[in-house]
């Protein structure tokens, strides 16, 4: 079969996801420039994004959850569905 020129691989765009804040964060927020922070007894959450650039991926940006918005969601809307958790095997059921 002749090649029509055309790629069957999809075009990679920038996407934006809601997750927890996790302990030992230290990034900063791209739109605020504060430090997104754990805190124990208040579970933020933060907006992370892939950035491609031209088809290429590019950076890892962080978001406060309020900042996304009030940056109007440079990276279109956010995917809220959870991470998957896998199951962790315990040391005594390894085989």
């Amino acid at each position: 079969m002749a090649s029509t020129g055309t790629s069957s691989r999809k075009t990679l765009k920038s996407r934006a996801v809601l997750r927890d804040v996790e302990p030992g964060s230290s990034v900063e927020c791209v739109h605020c420039g504060e430090r997104v922070k754990f805190q124990a007894k208040v579970r933020h959450k933060q907006v992370i994004c892939n950035v491609y650039v031209g088809g290429s991926w590019d950076r890892v940006e962080h978001y406060h959850d309020d900042c996304y918005e009030q940056a109007r969601e440079p990276h279109g809307a956010v995917d809220m569905t959870p991470v998957p958790r896998t199951r962790q095997q315990k040391p005594s059921e390894k085989k």
